[in-house]
């Protein structure tokens, strides 16, 4: 097989995670891969709410453009950045094991939580924004954007008192022992967005031997729960950036599944944890539950 050409963004998050993929690969299959980083949409406007630049997929766009014109053959998104439907000539081709899929409140000072004032919380996040809001109901609220290191110095430069990240970045990013005080939320207190923690590995539908090779990375549990979040997602209209969270997970005696959903902007948002043998069907049961804060595009 030629040298493969793998596509992701030029963010440091996205270049450590492609970077652990073709680690994992070389140790499946001896092959030459070399890296490309691309700049999309999201990264050239960082100061620019995601929903005023084309929400979801505004990470990933130019990198499928990329994987289209065959200017690279494969790619690493982070899954939570993909939208519900695929480019028809593309497909999900692999989900290694999964990271840890929570997302972590990092404070400022490790005794903030404890003081009687009102909290300052940066997320441009409407999903961690509404669950948040209900944790802590006098919380305000502001927006910010950026790579890790970005917003954690926005969080000091701009007098907030905490702001939230994925707990899978932090970890493969080597930034827990750094961070002054934090705390994971768990998925009562805050469901997760679809598929985060998850890598998606994105190739050409035509490219079958490279599909196989790709798959040879994936993690079952993993893919099964990826599978179920996205059919939440879609089936949600979750694209249509309405607050929007699932995470499917296996558990010893079956699947545990988290949805959350909020009608619009203004809705505080429901959410539930449902229980059973099949990822799949617990993610059905959580739209039929939800069905009535169903948001259409």
């Amino acid at each position: 097989m030629k040298t493969l050409r793998v596509g992701t963004r030029k963010s440091p998050l996205a270049m450590k995670q492609t970077q652990l993929v073709v680690e994992q690969l070389n140790q499946l299959y001896p092959i030459e891969i070399e890296i490309v980083g691309l700049s999309t949409k999201g990264d050239r406007m960082p100061h620019a709410p995601l929903t005023q630049i084309g929400g979801k997929g505004v990470f990933v766009k130019e990198v499928e453009y990329h994987l289209q014109q065959k200017t690279i053959d494969f790619a690493v998104h982070s899954l939570k950045d993909l939208p519900a439907r695929l480019p028809e000539d593309l497909v999900l081709a692999a989900t290694p094991k999964r990271a840890m899929p929570y997302d972590c409140l990092i404070l400022k000072e490790p005794d903030t939580l404890s003081q009687e004032r009102p909290l300052v919380i940066g997320t441009s996040s409407i999903r961690r924004s509404k669950q948040i809001s209900q944790l802590y109901p006098h919380a305000e609220i502001v927006p910010i954007r950026g790579k890790i290191e970005t917003r954690l110095k926005k969080m000091v430069t701009q007098q907030m008192d905490g702001t939230i990240l994925a707990c899978a970045g932090l970890e493969r990013m080597n930034y827990f022992a750094q961070l002054p005080s934090y705390r994971i939320l768990t998925p009562e207190e805050c469901v997760p967005a679809v598929g985060q923690g998850i890598l998606g590995i994105e190739c050409r539908k035509e490219d079958h031997e490279l599909q196989q090779l790709l798959a040879l990375l994936t993690d079952k549990d993993t893919w099964l729960a990826a599978q179920a979040e996205r059919y939440f997602l879609r089936q949600m209209n979750g694209d249509c950036e309405i607050p929007i969270g699932a995470y499917a997970n296996k558990i010893v005696d079956g699947w545990e599944f988290y949805g959350f959903l909020a009608e619009d902007l203004e809705a505080t948002g429901r959410k539930l944890r449902l229980t059973g043998g099949d990822p799949l069907s617990l993610a059905k049961q959580a739209i039929q539950q939800l069905m009535p804060a169903r948001q259409y595009c």
